[in-house]
């Protein structure tokens, strides 16, 4: 065969396998670009839904970007107007209704802290310019003293220990230890790391007497007021004097914790304390139905628990689709799920509602510390120490039940405190 006369392919043939395989290429470029607009888009709806709640109540601060399977993810499953928003596990130790006692340790030191001096408001003092309390704290803190001073005229109140570093906790614990002895210490200082001021949702307050010094509040008197109200701006009282064995710290009426609207009615008027409320929510699930918080004209809540998903790093949340006509807020509890808290004030529809639960109820027996039952601290009290050395003080011989003990303890309390070898925030700043 002359090399003139060599097979070739045609050229119309070839163009056609190229153009074949550029249009399966554009074809492939397409459905995978498809495919990442769709996950795009899904993280994209899930921030559009946190962004749109912060006009009244935002997500704590909570990630809510991540994607995982859960038991909410279809669709179907969910009743009308809720999908579902993924939250970090590990947001669990976050947020406003965190738990921290005894038991459960907190997982931050401070976060979104604002300074006191320079913002609160002129109604109330602060005993340093230093101390700092968490943002959300801020606001309605400043309304409940102002309110204060409008109803009673009075503006002797101050803040005397807001947040305090784990740090700052550890010197205050070993400093009680070594004055006042274990017993005491283990009543009315919390353990290194296990301090509600390490959160920055929490403060004490104090006044001055007359001879200028400065004493925790006992909610007496017209500092009642604060007890009876504190409820109304998102605050409780910490520890009652009722529950003792089960907070695990002596009754404090100066120490006050901010849950904020509507935890605190459910709190205050049940008379319990926030162990029962966070542990008793975890019976009030999505699925057997919400807690119904109904204050009237106050406004009406639906708050529900979801437990954190242990197979996974992230949980998927379900939570209002619109989120103008129902805000919510989720917050960790810092024990092992998330309390979500939906304002149905303007959805009397909310499809929630119809197995939604209209009151509290907790079996607090299992709450109960063994080892506070028998610890009477009105029969520990100091005698008089003014010939003892300090090695004799440090323990707990000075604790006397007799009568007399009363006034001695009076002089003993004024001696220590004005000891210039120790300084007066280490015995006030205790965590009582």
């Amino acid at each position: 065969m002359k090399k003139s006369e060599k097979k070739t392919i045609p050229s119309g043939f070839l163009a056609m396998i190229v153009l074949c395989i550029f249009v399966a290429g554009i074809s492939a470029i397409l459905v995978s670009g498809h495919k990442i607009n769709v996950r795009q888009q899904n993280a994209v709806d899930s921030k559009k839904i946190a962004d749109n709640t912060s006009s009244y109540d935002s997500v704590s601060g909570l990630s809510s970007d991540a994607i995982s399977p859960n038991a909410f993810e279809d669709s179907n499953n969910l009743p009308e107007g809720y999908k579902t928003i993924s939250v970090l596990n590990e947001d669990v130790n976050k947020g406003q209704l965190i738990l921290v006692n005894y038991q459960y340790e907190s997982k931050i030191d401070g976060e979104n802290l604002v300074n006191l001096y320079d913002n609160i408001s002129s109604s109330v003092g602060v005993k340093d310019d230093d101390m700092f309390i968490n943002n959300a704290v801020l606001k309605p803190m400043n309304k409940m003293f102002d309110d204060f001073k409008e109803a009673k005229g009075d503006t002797s109140i101050l803040i005397s220990s807001s947040y305090r570093s784990k740090a700052d906790q550890t010197k205050i614990y070993e400093e009680s230890v070594k004055h006042t002895g274990e017993k005491s210490t283990a009543y009315y200082v919390a353990v290194p790391g296990y301090s509600e001021h390490q959160t920055g949702y929490c403060f004490d307050t104090a006044a001055y007497n007359y001879d200028g010094e400065m004493i925790e509040l006992d909610g007496e008197g017209i500092y009642s007021w604060l007890i009876d109200n504190c409820k109304n701006y998102g605050f409780i009282l910490r520890y009652p004097d009722d529950k003792t064995n089960i907070t695990g710290i002596g009754y404090e009426g100066w120490h006050f914790r901010y849950v904020g609207v509507p935890h605190s009615f459910a709190i205050m008027d049940n008379k319990i304390c926030l162990e029962e409320y966070i542990l008793g929510l975890q019976k009030y699930t999505f699925e057997d139905g919400p807690l119904l918080i109904d204050k009237g004209d106050k406004g009406k809540w639906l708050v529900y628990y979801v437990p954190k998903l242990e197979a996974f790093n992230n949980t998927d949340v379900p939570v209002p689709v619109d989120s103008e006509k129902c805000s919510y807020t989720i917050s960790g509890n810092n024990i092992g799920g998330f309390i979500v808290t939906v304002n149905v004030t303007k959805d009397p529809e909310n499809s929630l509602l119809a197995k939604a639960k209209t009151s509290w109820s907790c079996d607090n027996s299992s709450l109960i510390i063994k080892d506070f039952e028998d610890y009477d601290p009105e029969k520990y009290i100091f005698v008089d120490t003014s010939t003892d050395t300090e090695d004799d003080w440090q323990s707990d011989t000075y604790w006397d039940d007799s009568e007399d003990g009363n006034s001695e303890y009076d002089d003993y309390y004024e001696d220590y405190y004005y000891d210039n070898e120790y300084e007066e925030d280490s015995y006030y700043d205790e965590d009582y």
